[in-house]
């Protein structure tokens, strides 16, 4: 008998990649540490118990659930404080905070394992009390930077990770896009409505604070609907998929309306704290694209070809045509036959930079 799959939801699916990734990652870095201890640092400890004990097969045990338990609570450490209100302190903030509760984890995950010992009669507590006295202030200080450099290396993985967007980091330390390669691609071009009319009458800060909360409730819709972030410019959002990716079960349209929806549901929010409802209009496109790694002071992934300035152009035209949401012929080719979605021809138009006309269509969500 076939057992049934389980289908996770793609923001469910990253998270815990995240956390399998701290959970591996601490293992290995811990067993790195064992084995620094075992042929470079022997000389910091006392000949003793905790001596003796790096000869038994216990350590691996004690790695092993050390590491699983502290990268659990590190993983869940990282998503309370990006999931609460705790993301928006300052950076140093975050900083403090985080390695305050990951010193708290680390203590947690060790008590835990002398336990275990306890409780299934390993080790007496003598012995724990013995190996804990045996231990040497060198051994001490050494392992305590070490574990300040195993929590800042993993978290820098982590943040680069989501600077570059998931997968993009690998990308490019395997030099995939060293060269420039012809991809096909979305993309989407993303803009607030009435921006100028928000900015004049919200002033610079606060306007600014609007953009940012705007933000916060697009990015678990991005992770949910496979997008990768390209640029952030101003008010504008402009999003990219694989192809495969956008089209497969209708991702490129069911984000823009999956994020109006989220904007609506916190209207009494944006209401409150900014006097308004943002609203947003989109243009997307689809076709082939050149794309490569550039910079070197700053290195980032770029993307080129009509497929950009053609979303840009969409996007642009969404207020004349009175439509949240223009596409091309491309995107209606791709899209599953059942998407859910009444397309409205527009017309042909020639947009600039383009040698043919473009058919456009208007996008509404079918209730």
């Amino acid at each position: 008998m076939e057992l049934p799959r389980i289908k996770l939801k793609p923001k469910t699916r990253a998270t815990l990649l995240e956390w399998l990734f701290i959970i591996v990652s601490v293992n290995i870095l811990m067993y790195a540490y064992y084995f620094f201890t075992w042929w470079g640092l022997e000389s910091y400890l006392r000949p003793g118990i905790f001596n003796e004990y790096l000869d038994t097969g216990y350590i691996h045990l004690e790695i092993i659930v050390q590491g699983t338990l502290f990268g659990i609570m590190f993983g869940l450490i990282n998503f309370l404080v990006d999931n609460t209100k705790l993301r928006r302190k300052s950076f140093g903030a975050i900083i403090i905070i985080k390695t305050f509760l990951y010193l708290i984890a680390m203590l947690l995950s060790q008590a835990i394992v002398f336990a275990i010992y306890h409780v299934f009669s390993i080790m007496s507590v003598e012995i724990i009390v013995g190996m804990q006295e045996d231990v040497s202030i060198s051994y001490m200080i050494s392992m305590s930077v070490y574990f300040i450099f195993v929590v800042l290396l993993i978290n820098f993985i982590l943040q680069i990770n989501r600077k570059f967007g998931y997968g993009v980091l690998f990308s490019m330390i395997t030099g995939k896009y060293h060269k420039p390669r012809k991809e096909r691609r979305i993309f989407m071009f993303l803009d607030m409505k009435d921006s100028t009319g928000n900015a004049e009458r919200l002033g610079h800060y606060d306007y600014s604070r609007l953009i940012q909360s705007c933000i916060h409730d697009l990015t678990d819709l991005i992770i949910r609907y496979k997008a990768q972030v390209y640029q952030y410019v101003g008010d504008e959002v402009v999003l990219t998929w694989p192809t495969n990716k956008g089209v497969k079960d209708s991702n490129c349209i069911n984000l823009y309306y999956a994020y109006e929806q989220r904007l609506k549901d916190r209207r009494n929010y944006y209401e409150k704290h900014y006097n308004a409802i943002p609203e947003f209009k989109a243009g997307l496109d689809e076709g082939t694209i050149t794309v490569t790694e550039v910079g070197d002071i700053k290195r980032e992934i770029a993307y080129h070809g009509k497929v950009l300035h053609t979303a840009a152009r969409l996007e642009k035209m969404c207020n004349n045509l009175e439509k949240n949401v223009l596409i091309t012929q491309n995107i209606i080719s791709n899209l599953p036959a059942e998407d859910g979605f009444d397309k409205e021809f527009m017309g042909e138009f020639q947009l600039r930079g383009k040698e043919h006309s473009e058919k456009v269509f208007g996008i509404n969500r079918i209730a």
